[in-house]
């Protein structure tokens, strides 16, 4: 049994440490984002998503279409898929917290909105990256405190839907990461990580 137990320790210390990083690293990014002062929750959160925004532009734009196909092994998302997913949670997750579906979005879903944006080049899926992300932000720069404090269902928890905003950016967050990785992988740099003369 102890053995078993000193088994765990290290994944769930690892899973922490991970988590920690990666808070840390979005905080900074949008504290740098912000450009210093004092913000509050809803300001920071907006910086956050619309610095993403960015990210996942940049990075579609970066990739040549011939390798939006591509992906690391068989069973996981293709570039396309990640950038479709972003895509479709931008614009469909907000309907999570009793918004109405943008008027662009397909009928079924998530599953109606992958499919649409799965036949989408990649100059459409660009600029469906950045509808969809203004969107959202739209929505988030609009909630009042009252609103914000307001009850929600979402990934299965029930929590203020200040918090659900964290939630969301946390699970886009990871795909950014994701996407990052693709093009590393590619041996594309990111174009806002480039230094001059390299």
């Amino acid at each position: 049994m102890s053995s078993s137990r000193t088994m765990r320790h290290p994944n769930l210390r690892s899973l922490v440490i991970v988590f920690a990083l990666s808070v840390t690293t979005a905080g900074s990014a949008a504290a740098q984002y912000l450009g210093g002062g004092t913000k509050d929750e809803a300001e920071v959160q907006i910086a956050d998503l619309e610095q993403m925004r960015d990210k996942f532009v940049a990075l579609a734009e970066v990739f040549p279409e011939e390798l939006y196909d591509w992906r690391p092994m068989e069973g996981v998302r293709s570039v396309h898929d990640v950038m479709s997913l972003i895509a479709a949670e931008g614009g469909l997750f907000p309907t999570m917290w009793d918004y109405s579906a943008p008027e662009w979005a397909a009928e079924g879903g998530f599953r109606g909105e992958l499919s649409r944006l799965g036949g989408l080049g990649k100059e459409e899926l660009i600029s469906e990256l950045q509808r969809s992300f203004d969107h959202c932000i739209g929505i988030v720069r609009g909630l009042s405190d009252e609103e914000r404090a307001r009850q929600v269902n979402f990934f299965g928890l029930t929590v203020d839907l200040g918090t659900a905003v964290t939630l969301m950016a946390n699970d886009m967050h990871e795909h950014l990461g994701q996407s990052i990785a693709y093009a590393r992988m590619n041996q594309i740099v990111p174009p806002w990580s480039r230094r001059e003369g390299m």
